[in-house]
């Protein structure tokens, strides 16, 4: 895996944002077998999880006595987790927000409480996984609600809900705020996802007209090398496909959310709506797939075997979709081509609305937090079978 350099006071060291992910080419998984499911006890709902040198993090909010705190969890192989940072005094009173892997180390922003103070936003720092050193945010306000945070060549890039831009920060710690689009005079941006590639950075959403009335959202998507000057790319519709984009413009819709694998980029949302009495109808889910972010091509569907509303993952090598009802697994390398995964073993049942997963270089977990407190927590492994290569990379 990529080296970790020393984290200083400053953030994260030389920090490249670079993610963490398989080494050599990543080879399709031939079937994965189901184990589980394992009582995570130790996790509550608000946790977080990241792969990182080939094993899992984890952030968690626990509550001891009569106040709350933030517990790590580092494990090999997802089945024994052990405890680190457990004398961290800046984890006492504070809550886990997005835990990021980054190429010379990990991030975690969360909040914590500071007497006089309030909540303050706060990164975590750690070369280990273990110690771990707190830095108040700078840039961002104390109550932002964070959505994708990502690790690039650039450095780190994140959306907020409801600001619609993207913030960016070299170390995790200082953020400023970066338009997608060089004329915002001309054009309202709003950013739904963010997504690292091997070259930069990938975005997607929404713009209007700046000024105008009566309008609706246009699909809109943009592409980065640093992070920071940002490019509108095309966006077309694909040859054959049943969807018709109005002459001379983008459709009315938005990309929701959106997964980078090693030979291209898919998002999902909705578009080729029509407008009547200013009024949306005919809205459909819709997925655009890439190959090098520049020029996104509109499909009928995210794939003839994994629909739209599937849970869907991503790791910079492969995309996976994950039925959350039948277990149905299919991965695909580019957004396009999909396969499906023969399993075996017990495969996950009953899940709440809460659940995830994680992927791994030999394979993926799920986490299911329970509902409300009333089922507990929830680990399921699904483990690649051995490859000639290794574990699923081919050196």
């Amino acid at each position: 895996m990529v080296a970790l350099a020393v984290v200083t006071a400053g953030g994260l060291s030389g920090c490249s944002g670079t993610q963490t992910k398989p080494t050599g080419a990543v080879k399709s998984w031939d079937s994965l077998t189901w184990s589980g499911p394992m009582t995570a006890a130790s996790f509550s709902s608000n946790t977080e999880i990241a792969s990182w040198r080939g094993g899992l993090v984890a952030a968690t909010q626990v509550t001891r006595d009569t106040s709350t705190q933030t517990q790590i969890r580092v494990s090999a192989d997802a089945i024994a987790w052990n405890g680190a940072a457990a004398d961290e005094p800046s984890f006492v009173d504070a809550a886990p927000l997005n835990l990021v892997a980054a190429g010379s180390g990990l991030l975690l922003l969360g909040y914590r409480y500071v007497e006089g103070s309030g909540e303050k936003l706060t990164a975590w720092t750690s070369a280990d996984g273990r110690a771990w050193q707190a830095s108040d945010v700078l840039g961002l306000t104390d109550y932002v609600t964070l959505g994708d945070v990502v690790a690039g060549p650039g450095g780190f890039v994140a959306t907020t809900y409801g600001g619609g831009l993207l913030w960016a920060s070299s170390d995790g710690i200082q953020w400023h705020q970066v338009s997608p689009e060089p004329d915002t005079n001309a054009w309202n941006p709003s950013v739904s996802w963010v997504a690292a590639t091997p070259a930069g950075y990938v975005a997607g959403g929404n713009i209007e007209h700046a000024g105008w009335t009566d309008q609706f959202p246009e699909v809109a998507a943009w592409w980065s090398m640093d992070g920071r000057s940002w490019q509108r790319a095309a966006v077309e519709e694909t040859p054959g496909s049943e969807a018709t984009f109005q002459a001379g413009s983008a459709p009315v819709g938005s990309m929701g959310a959106g997964y980078v694998g090693r030979d291209g980029s898919i998002s999902i949302g909705y578009c080729c709506a029509t407008v009547e009495d200013f009024t949306i109808k005919d809205r459909q889910s819709a997925d655009w797939t890439s190959t090098e972010g520049g020029t996104w091509r509109l499909g009928k569907d995210l794939s003839p075997e994994a629909g739209p509303d599937w849970l869907l993952e991503a790791d910079g090598g492969r995309i996976v979709a994950l039925d959350d009802i039948t277990m149905q697994i299919h991965e695909s390398f580019d957004g396009r081509a999909w396969s499906e995964v023969s399993t075996s073993g017990s495969a996950p049942i009953g899940l709440s609305s809460s659940a995830r997963f994680v992927l791994m270089p030999s394979g993926l977990l799920v986490f299911d937090p329970g509902t409300n407190g009333l089922t507990p927590a929830r680990l399921w492994l699904a483990t690649a079978a051995p490859l000639s290569g290794g574990s699923g990379v081919v050196p």
